[in-house]
């Protein structure tokens, strides 16, 4: 059977055609994928603040979950059409395990959708044991979040791995990668938030810490690996539009206090 069902990883390099420089469906979903992760998770941080953590299909878990599940079920489809329906090129190209074969970013990303939606049923028995989070990093917000981290980073593998096995520097996977890697950097400054999110924190020393190793990494790696310029630059463009754009959405839609203690004034 022809491996022309699966377009994005065959042979080293890939003729500079129309076909070729086409941004193939994988990619558009992990990417899909990507950003319903992260504006969900956006969205439920101010849900909780407003809200309160009224019930455990609010849209913003939704959100999050559907994230998880587009990236799964795209990748488990591309690794099963690699498995049996890719010619040698794109099997050489992949990455075995368990007999079937995968790129690399996309076996990121099954693991990541695995560990997201084994977390879904482990937060809402820990909110009804314990209550209410009291910090961000509890056990099953943990798993979840090195889930989110695992699809953002299995998404920039997958574009560029595209990127560099074609000849053209299409325009559309230069923006795409770029864009990946903002969503990732967004995601792991979220993650540490509880340490940096706040003002006062930056008159100590351990808001210096925490950014120092968490972030840097995820603007000097697009850095090197970008096709655009400025890339790093590029990045925190990302970055700092989708968190501008969650801060102006979000406030013209009223919320009502639903779950103490969230502050509703009298």
């Amino acid at each position: 059977m022809s491996s022309s069902a699966f377009p994005p990883f065959v042979g080293a390099h890939t003729v500079d055609t129309a076909e070729s420089r086409r941004v193939p469906w994988p990619l558009s979903a992990v990417t899909l994928a990507s950003t319903c992760i992260i504006l969900g998770l956006l969205w439920d941080i101010s849900w909780h603040r407003t809200i309160g953590r009224d019930a455990f299909l609010t849209p913003a878990h939704v959100a999050i979950y559907l994230g998880a599940v587009i990236a799964g079920v795209t990748c488990g489809t591309l690794a099963l059409g690699t498995t049996f329906g890719g010619g040698p090129e794109a099997r050489g190209a992949s990455v075995r395990f368990w007999g079937f074969r995968a790129p690399l970013g996309a076996w990121v990303c099954i693991w990541g959708s695995f560990a997201m939606l084994t977390s879904a049923p482990f937060d809402n028995w820990w909110h009804n044991a314990y209550g209410l989070d009291v910090q961000i990093l509890s056990p099953p917000h943990t798993l979840l979040g090195v889930g989110m981290i695992a699809i953002q980073i299995g998404a920039m593998l997958m574009v560029l791995a595209r990127q560099n096995r074609t000849r053209s520097t299409g325009g559309a996977l230069r923006l795409m990668f770029v864009y990946c890697s903002g969503i990732a950097l967004l995601m792991v400054a979220t993650i540490v938030w509880e340490y940096t999110g706040f003002a006062n924190a930056m008159h100590g020393s351990l808001f210096y810490k925490v950014a120092a190793v968490s972030l840097p990494a995820y603007l000097l790696a697009p850095a090197r690996a970008g096709r655009v310029r400025w890339p790093a630059t590029a990045v925190a463009l990302v970055y700092m539009g989708l968190t501008l754009l969650m801060a102006w959405v979000l406030p013209l839609f009223p919320a009502t206090a639903r779950l103490a203690p969230v502050y509703n004034p009298p």
